[in-house]
């Protein structure tokens, strides 16, 4: 009785770190969904500001506008990109957090398996000696009959 006891607190434990792994896996979750947002933003507006840009050339434009959309639309290239790689990052991450908490789930799991069991074991064997003790009541009752 005192393993099962110490496997029900293995288990307690267990359950803890497998609902800390999940917890981290939905963080960077988020955070690639709102990086990835970001980043589909980001490129919805340099698409929108490239397309300003060519409105405005059909209709006349200095060359020194031009420049400076062209600088702007460098930088929303650079931010694009930097985007880009931190949800690649992030989606590494991603990852690893989430074979982490499958395989802290797969644990737990294994615990609550092996309690099951034990549990299984002990009301077959708690039955076994039920059943022992209603023979031998049985078998002295009739002794005990015979005899008078």
């Amino acid at each position: 009785m005192a393993e099962l006891s110490q496997l029900k607190m293995l288990l307690d434990l267990e359950q803890q770190r497998e609902d800390k792994t999940a917890k981290d896996f939905a963080e960077v979750q988020r955070q690639v969904q709102d990086n990835q947002m970001r980043l589909d933003g980001m490129s919805k507006y340099r698409l929108d500001y490239l397309n300003q840009l060519q409105q405005r050339g059909q209709g006349g434009i200095q060359s020194m506008q031009v420049s400076q959309y062209h600088a702007f639309v460098g930088k929303l290239d650079e931010g694009v990109e930097q985007l880009h790689h931190e949800v690649v990052k992030l989606q590494q991450v991603l990852a690893q957090r989430k074979e982490r908490w499958l395989a802290q789930r797969r644990k737990r799991e294994s615990i609550e398996h092996l309690i099951k069991e034990k549990e299984k074991r002990e009301q077959k064997d708690q039955a076994r000696k039920e059943q022992k003790n209603l023979d031998d009541f049985s078998s002295q009752r009739f002794i005990r009959d015979k005899k008078f």
